[in-house]
């Protein structure tokens, strides 16, 4: 008996250890994938720089002749030059250069044509118009004043004076 419980021993032994190897081998045949290879890193698009609006009560503006600059604490944001001026009986046509130093908003609402009666005239534009560092124009139409036009003034924040004329020659 105790050669047969051997035998038998040594079967279960020998079952176990088949076992063993066939769950190696089936180990040793799955494949782990590879990692994926971490995403490049992408540039995304800056967003359009913050421009500064000529309503910002900071701003200061010193018009020499046709020329008006606009500075925010000593730093040149723009520079306004007037490049023509065409006036009819009634209306007028003006072209206004802008060298922004950086972005700049300008509203055209805040252009008045006075008249030779005193009226003030606004412009038919009304979108704010915005200039990226560079040269710009912009160009302000005015129609219908009951008066002959006699001068262009830009009034950038309510309540205040014009920080700029430019009387008709």
């Amino acid at each position: 008996m105790r050669m047969s419980a051997v035998i038998t021993s040594i079967g279960i032994v020998a079952a176990a250890a088949t076992t063993a190897a066939c769950a190696g081998v089936a180990a040793a045949d799955v494949q782990v994938a590879p990692a994926a290879p971490a995403p490049a890193a992408t540039t995304a698009p800056a967003a359009p720089a913050t421009a500064i609006d000529d309503r910002d009560p900071a701003l200061k503006y010193e018009q020499d002749g046709s020329v008006v600059t606009v500075t925010k604490k000593a730093a040149k944001v723009a520079t306004v030059t007037l490049t023509s001026a065409g006036y009819g009986k009634n209306s007028a046509r003006i072209v206004l250069s802008v060298a922004a130093a950086r972005p700049f908003v300008i509203d055209p609402a805040m252009f008045t044509l006075y008249d030779a009666e005193g009226w003030e005239n606004d412009p038919t534009q009304t979108g704010t118009v915005r200039f990226e560092s560079g040269t710009g124009s912009l160009t302000l139409t005015f129609t219908g004043t009951p008066a002959q036009p006699v001068a262009l003034g830009w009034v950038p924040q309510y309540g205040e004076e014009a920080v700029a004329v430019w009387e008709r020659g």
